[in-house]
C-alpha cells in the first residue's frame, strides 16, 4: 500500500468523502461551535483531578469560550467547564492543535528537555529501590568505597526514567540488612499499582555457597550479600520480585556485583587491580566457600529466567548484569562500579542511536557501556574482560533522552567486546531477538530501521500481560479492489490508535484516529470494526506486506504534535530522527503527563486518577499482504 488508503478509487467513496468534508466546513463556519469527538468529562477547572461537572457524549455540540494551555473552556447547556483540547473539533482546529502542546496549569516545573526537544517529566507511576552496600559488619569482606558514587549514579538513572524523588527508596550500608532488603521489596510491592514501572538497583558483593538442602549434590546457591553478612538468594529475590513483575508494565533490575574469586575458570592472580594509579576492588565476597568459588554467577544474574519460570512475560522484564558467569565486576573508589558508570553515561547521551530509530534501547545503551569497559580494561593483563549481559526485553526504551544518531556505516570496533566478537553489533538485515529470558551479550543492529521495524519497537514497549485481539479481513488484499477491515477487541477500556507501515517499506501513516473520525474510545471486551462509516481504506499497491500496529492505551495520546503531511484524512508521519522519536514518545506517553497530579508520587499520589495518568498500553501487530488482482 503506497499508500493504499490515499487512493480513493471508488466514485461512491469520493462522493461520501466530499459530503463529509462539506459537513465539517459548515460546522467550522459557525464560530465557537465545537463537536465532542469522544466521550469525556466536563471538569470544573483545567486539571484532570478537578471536580467533574458531568459527562459529554461523542458527537455532542458545545460552545467554546476560550483556549488555555491545552484545555478549552466550553458551555454545554447550563454548565460551563473545561475539557482537554484534543477531545474537541471545531472552527479553531489549528489553534487547538497548537494549544495542546503547551504546558497546562499545575505543570512544567519538573519538566526537562531531551536533545530532540522532547520532554522528560517525573511520573507518579514509576518507582525505584536503590541498594548500595560498601561497608559490611562482618569480617573478611572487603569494603567497596565506590558504592557511594553508585548510589548517586542510580539516582541519576532513576530520574532519567521519570521516577520522582518521593518514589525512590534508598538502602545504604548498615541499613541494608537481609531482613531490611526483604521488607523494602515487600513495601515496594504494596505501593505499586497495575501498569506502573519499577527500577531495582543493587551495588555490593555477591556470594556463593554449597546448597545444604541437597546433600552430596555439589550444587551451589548464589545470592546478594547483605550488610549483616546474610544473603538474599537468587531464588528468594525472584520470589520477592515476582508479585511486582506481575503488576508492572516493565520491571528493570540492574546488578553491579559478582560473587566469586576467579576469571575465565582460572584463579584471580591479584585481589585488586591498578588502573591509572587507582586501585580497583573485585565485587566478590571472601565468604564464598572454596567448593563454590569457581566463577559461575549466571543463575544469580539471570533474574529474568527466574521470573520467566514464574509466568512473567519476558517483554515486561529487563535484567542487566555487570558481568558474565565466569567474570567479576570491579569497583572504582573514585567513581563507582565500572559497569554502572559506563551505563549511566551512555544512557545520558554518550550512546549512539545505532539503528536510527530516534530512541535508545537497553541494548544500544549496554553496547555503548560495553565499549567503555573494553577500553578501560584493555591493558590489564590479568583480566580477560568484563562483559555485561541483558535478559528479558532488550528493546525496552528506559528514557527518551535521545543521543545523537550514529553515522553510516558505523565501525563495529566501537562496540565489539573483548575477547568475544559475538557481542558486536550486527550488520545483518534480520534484527536480533528482542526478548529472551536467557541473558546474552548486547548485539544491537546497525541497520537503519524500516517503518515496519519502527512499529515493532513501539510494540515492544507494551504491557504484554494485556490481551488485545486485532484481526484483518482479508489478510491478502487485491490491489485497487479490496478494502481494509479490522476487528479489534480489548479486555480493558481505553483509546485505540492504528498506524500502518506501507508495503513500499518507506512510508508510515497514522490511520486512526483521523480528521474524519476522532472517536477512538473502546470499552472493555467491546469489539469495534474499522474503518467506520464515512471513511475507507483501499489497497493501492505496490505488491508486498503492510504492517499494522493496533494500540489500546489507558489514557489518550496527544498526537497533534506529530510532524508530517496529510494523505487524505490521514497523517503521513516524518521518518527523520525527530519524527520517529516523536512518534514513539507520543504513543508511549499519556497526554496528561503534564498534569501535576500525574507527577506527584509518594504518599500524595492520587490513585483516583491513575488511569488518566497511565502510560500503559496493549498492542498487536498485523501483517496484510497486497497482491495483484487476477
Amino acid at each position: 500500500m503506497h499508500p493504499y488508503f490515499a487512493q480513493f478509487k471508488s466514485p461512491r467513496l469520493v462522493q461520501c468523502l466530499a459530503i463529509t468534508a462539506l459537513a465539517f466546513a459548515s460546522v467550522q463556519a459557525v464560530a465557537q461551535t465545537m463537536t465532542v469527538l469522544r466521550a469525556t468529562e466536563l471538569k470544573a477547572d483545567r486539571f484532570i483531578d478537578a471536580a467533574s461537572l458531568g459527562q459529554l457524549s461523542a458527537g455532542q455540540s458545545v460552545e467554546s469560550i476560550k483556549i488555555e494551555a491545552g484545555w478549552i473552556q466550553i458551555k454545554s447547556g447550563d454548565k460551563t467547564g473545561w475539557v482537554r483540547s484534543l477531545a474537541l473539533k471545531g472552527s479553531n482546529t489549528a489553534q487547538i492543535a497548537s494549544a495542546s502542546s503547551l504546558d497546562s496549569g499545575r505543570s512544567g516545573n519538573n519538566n526537562s528537555m531531551s536533545t530532540t526537544g522532547i520532554r522528560s517529566v517525573p511520573k507518579a507511576s514509576r518507582h525505584a529501590l536503590i541498594i548500595g552496600i560498601g561497608e559490611y559488619s562482618v569480617s573478611g569482606v572487603s569494603p567497596l568505597k565506590g558504592v557511594t558514587h553508585d548510589m548517586q549514579s542510580a539516582k541519576v538513572i532513576s530520574q532519567a526514567m521519570s521516577i520522582p524523588e518521593e518514589n525512590i527508596t534508598y538502602l545504604r550500608d548498615g541499613k541494608a540488612t537481609a531482613s531490611e532488603i526483604r521488607r523494602s521489596i515487600q513495601d515496594l510491592e504494596a505501593r505499586v499499582r497495575p501498569g506502573d514501572r519499577v527500577f531495582v538497583y543493587y551495588s555490593g558483593h555477591g556470594t556463593r555457597w554449597l546448597d545444604t538442602s541437597k546433600p552430596n549434590s555439589g550444587q551451589c546457591m548464589e545470592g546478594l550479600l547483605a550488610s549483616d553478612g546474610n544473603a538474599v538468594t537468587n531464588t528468594e529475590m525472584s520470589d520477592l520480585l515476582s508479585p511486582i513483575a506481575k503488576k508492572t508494565d516493565k520491571l528493570m533490575v540492574f546488578y553491579d556485583s559478582c560473587h566469586s574469586g576467579g576469571i575465565a575458570n582460572q584463579p584471580l592472580r591479584t585481589r585488586s587491580l591498578n588502573l591509572y594509579g587507582t586501585t580497583l576492588t573485585p565485587k566478590f565476597s571472601n565468604l564464598s566457600l572454596e567448593a563454590c568459588a569457581k566463577p559461575s554467577n549466571m543463575r544469580t544474574r539471570a533474574i529474568s529466567a527466574e521470573l520467566g519460570s514464574k509466568g512473567i512475560f519476558p517483554e515486561n522484564i529487563v535484567s542487566i548484569a555487570a558481568s558474565r558467569p565466569d567474570e567479576v565486576s570491579f569497583d572504582n573508589p573514585l567513581t563507582g562500579g565500572m559497569a554502572t558508570v559506563a551505563w549511566r553515561d551512555c544512557m545520558l547521551g554518550k550512546a549512539k542511536d545505532l539503528d536510527q530509530s530516534g530512541s535508545l534501547s537497553v541494548e544500544e545503551i549496554t553496547s555503548c557501556a560495553q565499549a567503555n569497559l573494553n577500553q578501560s580494561l584493555a591493558n590489564q593483563q590479568d583480566i580477560l574482560g568484563q562483559h555485561m549481559t541483558i535478559g528479558g526485553n532488550k528493546a525496552f526504551i528506559p528514557s527518551f533522552q535521545v543521543a545523537s544518531i550514529a553515522p553510516e556505516p558505523v565501525a563495529p570496533t566501537q562496540t565489539t567486546p573483548v575477547p568475544l566478537a559475538t557481542a558486536a553489533p550486527t550488520n545483518n538485515a534480520t534484527p536480533s531477538v528482542l526478548t529472551s529470558t536467557t541473558p546474552s551479550l548486547p548485539q544491537p543492529s546497525l541497520q537503519a530501521v524500516k517503518p515496519n521495524q519502527l512499529l515493532a519497537q513501539i510494540h515492544a514497549q507494551r504491557d504484554a500481560s494485556r490481551k488485545l485481539s486485532a484481526l484483518a479481513n482479508p489478510q491478502r488484499m487485491r490491489i485497487l479492489q479490496d478494502p481494509l477491515r479490522l476487528k479489534i477487541q480489548s479486555e480493558r477500556a481505553g483509546y485505540v490508535y492504528v498506524a500502518l507501515a506501507g508495503s513500499d517499506q518507506k512510508s508510515l501513516y497514522l490511520l486512526f484516529p483521523n480528521s474524519l473520525d476522532g472517536n477512538n474510545r473502546i470499552e472493555a471486551n467491546q469489539s469495534i470494526e474499522l474503518p467506520k462509516s464515512g471513511w475507507r481504506v483501499t489497497a493501492a499497491g505496490p505488491k508486498g506486506v503492510n504492517t499494522v500496529l493496533v494500540l489500546v492505551s489507558d489514557s489518550p495520546r496527544d498526537l497533534s504534535q506529530l510532524d508530517g503531511e496529510n494523505a487524505g484524512p490521514f497523517l503521513k508521519t516524518l521518518l527523520n530522527a525527530e519524527g520517529k522519536s516523536k512518534l514513539q514518545w507520543l504513543l508511549a506517553n499519556s497526554e496528561n503527563q503534564d498534569q501535576n497530579v500525574c507527577q506527584t508520587g509518594g504518599a500524595k499520589r492520587n490513585l483516583a486518577v491513575s488511569q488518566d495518568c497511565s502510560d500503559g498500553f496493549a498492542s498487536a501487530l498485523v501483517e496484510i499482504e497486497e497482491v495483484e488482482a487476477k
